[in-house]
């Protein structure tokens, strides 16, 4: 698989006053930390202002898990909309509260990734 490097994730913080879509074809997340069997891509990125939704998947040793989020690059939060392990059309949308990242955790390199500049 090729691997890409996207200009636009330098851009993504800038503040768009429009809505941002990049399709981002399963770019592989770096982690920060070692221990995690799983491995993390990126699938789709669209920003708008400071908040990134995402389109994420896990593939870990006996599953495939796809998970859709929204990053505030501004704060460093995050919040969860929705997981499954089937496909990302199947993912059921029910947010969760906004809350701090844990550093060196999957979800805290998922908004590493896309909020750099």
């Amino acid at each position: 698989m090729e691997r890409r490097k996207f200009p636009w994730l330098a851009a993504l913080v800038m503040g768009f006053s429009t809505t941002t879509t990049v399709a981002a074809t399963e770019t592989l997340i770096p982690r920060s930390m070692a221990g995690d069997k799983g491995r993390y891509y990126l699938l789709e990125a669209v920003a708008r202002g400071s908040i990134v939704r995402t389109l994420h998947k896990r593939v870990g040793v006996d599953s495939v898990g796809y998970t859709r989020a929204e990053v505030d690059c501004s704060t460093k939060r995050m919040r969860e909309l929705g997981y499954s392990e089937t496909a990302p059309e199947d993912i059921r949308e029910t947010p969760t509260k906004w809350f701090d990242l844990v550093p060196g955790s999957s979800k805290s390199d998922l908004a590493t990734f896309v909020c750099r500049r």
